[in-house]
């Protein structure tokens, strides 16, 4: 029977090594951030087998001398708050839900074409490692992507890192643009000015496929852009031409009013579990939930959200069914993600709380005394993020990150209010 939203069957594996993960890729699909394949899933696009490859030893971020290499699970908070170079790309992806799940390696495979980490690597020549059973090899970021959605991988490979090179004697500028609640931007521009003042370009979003461009000034790249002999990418959001001119904007306007990101360093996200898991129907699992084990009977296939409500978790609310507003949200193993984005079978041996689990006194009263609550509907799902970016992101962080971070949707349309209640919860928990 076709029920929108409800992912078709498929089997399920939770691999442990990397030997596991490449036997098991022969016949399945790597799962890992999850948060471009679960809503392909829920649109109903059909696939046999899954392998969810978050127990790899590929979380990981590591520098010698110039050089960054990040492991492909990667969460991309992670890298916002290790990574100088590439902050300002990775904290402009989606929202703090999403950065805590999605990962770069995932990003890379995925080959949106308006993908943040594309222009930014293409720019500064990054290149992955692929591995699979017949061994490894390195690849330029630039030849990886080859169309919309699909890349270079041959068939078994698998990411497992990313090489980067912080330059020397040039600056990275990074400026995406969104409009119309499109989850990705319409509008992508990666810049590098060396000292000497010759430009490199990276574009994305605005043709079929990342561009690279160079040229000693604005006026000439504006000129390539112009010239470029590619049809632009058009939708609801915005036509090609208008893509166009935007991106003409953003080179001219790229070092006006360019303005760095602050984050607390040393952030680390855990979702490792040390228990392999397989399935092909269902399956009885048990999950803790504010503290308590429960147990029920689930398909590989069922959401978060759905074995929560059906537990009776009802504060736990479905909204918008696409993983765009975040009235889903629920703590998982201590930070936020939406729970339409995770399956139930990957909550096994996570800790998972509700309002009903956190220790949130100071956030719920602030919410209460600025009248953020409503009509009440998205109000859990606001607490949930706004929990997670109190605790781990930065009270004291500026207006731009908490705009980056608390990004639910609030259908009262009233934000002022809420964003009022979470800087004065911010100022309580610092001063209390």
């Amino acid at each position: 029977m076709f029920a929108l939203g409800i992912p078709r069957p498929f089997k399920y594996v939770r691999v442990k090594t990397l030997e596991e993960a490449l036997d098991a890729l022969e016949e399945g699909r790597p799962l890992a951030g999850g948060q471009s394949l679960l809503p392909m899933l829920r649109l109903r696009i059909p696939f046999e087998s899954l392998v969810d490859i978050n127990e790899l030893d590929l979380d990981f971020i590591r520098r010698e001398g110039n050089t960054y290499t990040i492991g492909a699970l990667t969460r991309h908070n992670e890298i916002a708050s290790n990574v100088p170079l590439l902050r300002g790309v990775a904290i402009t992806i989606a929202d703090l839900q999403v950065r805590n799940r999605g990962t770069i390696g995932g990003s890379l495979a995925n080959a949106d074409p308006s993908a943040n980490y594309y222009p930014a690597l293409i720019v500064l020549g990054a290149e992955v490692k692929a591995v699979s059973k017949k061994g490894s090899r390195r690849i330029k970021v630039k030849e990886l992507y080859d169309n919309p959605y699909t890349t270079t991988l041959r068939e078994g490979e698998l990411i497992t890192e990313v090489s980067v090179k912080e330059p020397r004697d040039a600056k990275l500028y990074f400026k995406v643009i969104k409009k119309g609640g499109s989850a990705y931007p319409i509008a992508v521009l990666a810049l590098l000015k060396e000292s000497n003042g010759k430009l490199h370009a990276s574009i994305g979003g605005v043709f079929p496929k990342p561009i690279l461009l160079e040229g000693e000034s604005k006026e000439e790249l504006v000129k390539s852009i112009e010239g470029y002999n590619e049809k632009p990418l058009s939708d609801h959001h915005m036509t090609g031409e208008g893509r166009i001119k935007l991106v003409k904007d953003l080179i001219n306007t790229f070092d006006e009013d360019y303005r760095e990101i602050h984050l607390i360093e040393g952030r680390k996200i855990n979702w490792k579990t040390g228990i392999g898991v397989m399935a092909t129907g269902e399956i009885k699992i048990r999950v803790k939930v504010n503290g308590k084990l429960i147990e029920d009977t689930v398909e590989p296939r069922t959401l978060l959200l759905d074995f929560l409500r059906r537990n009776g978790f009802v504060e736990v609310k479905r909204g918008c069914d696409e993983g765009k507003c975040g009235a889903c949200t629920v703590i998982l193993n201590g930070v936020s993600v939406k729970s339409c984005l995770v399956l139930a079978i990957q909550a096994v041996g996570l800790d998972i709380k509700t309002i009903r689990g956190l220790d949130a006194s100071h956030l719920t009263r602030s919410f209460v005394r600025n009248y953020a609550s409503q009509c009440g509907y998205c109000t859990h799902g606001f607490l949930m993020v706004s929990y997670d970016y109190l605790k781990n992101v930065d009270p004291e962080a500026s207006d731009e990150t908490l705009r980056y971070s608390v990004k639910n949707i609030c259908r009262c349309t009233g934000y002022i209010n809420i964003i009022r209640a979470i800087k004065e919860a911010g100022k309580d928990e610092i001063s209390g």
